[in-house]
């Protein structure tokens, strides 16, 4: 890496690559490098998801969407590079346990922040989940981990990011998810954060939100306010869900506003309509074929 990134230690591990905190001499910061793990990199498709998750979430540019800065090869070494933030929501729920309904909203209004700059581009998360959500060094709440994303053509087809065999977490994947993972759409991530939402605020694992059938024993645990937006977010059928990110945060801003009315939180939409100006990029997956033709950085 030419010497331009100085390891700083081990942030964590998944099954496919290892996180570092690395010192960027270039930039004159610390930030976090994403390092496919070596038997991983032996797979011509392993490399090419772990590059287009780079790519894609590069392109996405938003602020509730971790930034990547740099994406590279170092001989047989595949990497990127994002910025630094701090612990996941999976980490502070068990630290400090069940949060305040209205904290819990405003956590989920920036994760939907990002979901509608990735859906209007044509990108569908497929895992959703606290693992995958930061606390930036802004105070947002960044979404990440775009590994087993989807792009959606410009035809309305749906072609797959990842490999395909990595379907998502079960806890927090919406039925139609679970029956054909290669045809989970929008609403799929908009469960997501239904079901984050239900988990945050009882401190319960989501396996069954989507039964109807049981929803009065599920829902006499989550805040009455919170109630009807879980219902409806994580509703079983897609159709029945929110028909789209900024819909449900106007929904979820409206309980927010009775929640702490001395919060300003209907400014929090003005980051959606700014994302509907028409100046996101709709990504297609021919612009992220050549990610496995990547050189060495600089």
């Amino acid at each position: 890496m030419d010497g331009r990134y100085e390891f700083q230690g081990l942030l964590g591990t998944g099954g496919m690559a290892s996180v570092y905190q690395a010192y960027d001499h270039q930039a004159g910061q610390s930030i976090a490098l994403k390092l496919l793990l070596p038997e991983e990199a032996r797979s011509e498709r392993t490399r090419l998801r772990f590059l287009r998750e780079a790519r894609t979430m590069a392109q996405l540019d938003h602020p509730c969407i971790v930034r990547v800065n740099d994406v590279g090869v170092d001989g047989d070494r595949y990497f990127f590079t994002m910025e630094l933030c701090r612990e996941n929501l999976a980490h502070h729920l068990r630290a400090s346990g069940p949060q305040h309904p209205s904290t819990a909203l405003r956590y989920m209004l920036d994760v939907l922040s990002g979901l509608y700059q990735a859906h209007t581009a044509g990108v569908v998360h497929r895992d959703v989940k606290p693992h995958n959500m930061l606390f930036g060094q802004d105070g947002r709440i960044k979404l990440t981990d775009f590994g087993i994303a989807r792009v959606i053509d410009s035809s309305g087809g749906i072609r797959i990011t990842g490999t395909g065999d990595t379907l998502g977490t079960l806890a927090y994947m919406a039925p139609e998810q679970r029956m054909n993972p290669r045809r989970a759409g929008p609403p799929a991530d908009l469960f997501g954060v239904g079901a984050t939402l239900y988990v945050l605020v009882t401190g319960r694992r989501p396996l069954d939100l989507g039964m109807a059938g049981i929803d009065p024993l599920i829902m006499e645990q989550v805040p009455s306010q919170l109630r009807s937006l879980i219902r409806v977010s994580t509703a079983h059928r897609p159709e029945d869900r929110y028909p789209d990110a900024r819909s449900m945060a106007a929904d979820f801003v409206r309980v927010w506003e009775e929640l702490s009315p001395d919060l300003e939180a209907a400014t929090t939409l003005e980051q959606f309509d700014a994302d509907a100006d028409g100046t996101i990029i709709r990504l297609e997956e021919g612009s992220l074929s050549s990610a496995d033709n990547t050189g060495e950085s600089g």
